[in-house]
């Protein structure tokens, strides 16, 4: 009567090294990639699209995305690169702002994980404010360009996304 205990808790540690060993553990390459995820507004009052929120996924081998807040010079400055692009004479081109200094890159924060494994994966969601855009706009169909970077200096591959049609005054 004894043995069958002990049968059971072999079988069933057998079972829990079967499973465990089944599971994969992802690997990515060394260099970000990013993928498509979503694009949403926020409305003002009048019904125009005030923040637009766009939003990729990233994977990343060696987890190294993300600036430290001292990292504020060239090649540091961004790592969030993005092109603000609208529809015009059947193509995509780069919307030009008046104010030259004014840009939509933007850094993203430290993701390093904690422990041994750094393969990384998520989503990232910045906000737009539209009002900057809305003054050089000729077209109400816009579209974004977007890579990031990371401390290794390893860019991603360069994403376009689906075009938008814009709320605009």
């Amino acid at each position: 009567m004894k043995a069958k205990p002990k049968i059971r808790l072999i079988v069933l540690l057998l079972l829990l090294t079967a499973v465990v060993g089944c599971i994969k553990k992802e690997e990515y390459p060394i260099e970000p990639q990013i993928t498509f995820g979503s694009y949403g507004v926020v409305p003002d009052v009048n019904g125009n699209d005030s923040i637009g929120v766009l939003t990729i996924s990233y994977t990343d081998g060696d987890g190294d995305i993300g600036l430290y807040s001292y990292d504020s010079v060239e090649p540091y400055k961004y790592n969030y690169f993005l092109k603000f692009l609208e529809w015009r004479n059947g193509s995509f081109q780069e919307v030009q702002l008046a104010d030259t200094s004014f840009t939509f890159n933007s850094r993203i924060p430290i993701l390093t994980p904690e422990g041994k494994n750094k393969n990384i994966r998520g989503d990232i969601s910045m906000f737009l404010e539209m009002y900057y855009a809305y003054m050089a706009l000729k077209s109400d169909t816009i579209a974004f360009e977007v890579y990031i970077q990371d401390r290794a200096l390893h860019k991603s591959n360069v994403l376009q996304t689906p075009a938008f049609i814009v709320n605009r005054p």
